[in-house]
């Protein structure tokens, strides 16, 4: 009796489990992308004081917008992947075979250790 009542529940729960790793996902990407725009705004924030003191001309590109664009880019890339990773658990879930995805998990922290080591030789070289 007991299994019979409590596989709906089950499944709901794992739906919204499910969902709530997607939300936790998205907003890692959303992360990813404030954090590119802010910089590679500053960049070109940099620039201009510098073009203000007469000390850099102003053509080429700087490698806080390279990295800038990079994240925001990476952050595309998360959103994708999790949305994917989001319709494959969705339908695994409804069918009673869950899979756990490895390289889905592999993929996404790759990428945000890509984006903190970037920023981090970004700063060093920078500084």
């Amino acid at each position: 009796m007991g299994d019979r009542e409590d596989r709906p529940t089950a499944r709901a729960r794992e739906h919204l489990a499910n969902e709530r790793t997607l939300f936790a996902w998205i907003r890692t990407a959303l992360a990813l992308m404030g954090l590119g725009f802010v910089v590679a705004r500053f960049g070109i924030f940099l620039r201009s004081v510098a073009l203000q003191q007469g000390s850099v001309s102003p053509s080429g590109t700087s490698a806080s917008e390279v990295i800038g664009v990079l994240l925001v880019a990476a952050g595309v890339l998360v959103t994708a992947v999790s949305l994917r990773r989001f319709l494959r658990a969705r339908t695994q879930i409804e069918e009673g075979h869950f899979v756990p995805e490895l390289f889905g998990d592999v993929l996404l922290v790759a990428i945000t250790l890509a984006a903190g080591v970037g920023l981090v030789v970004y700063l060093v070289v920078s500084g």
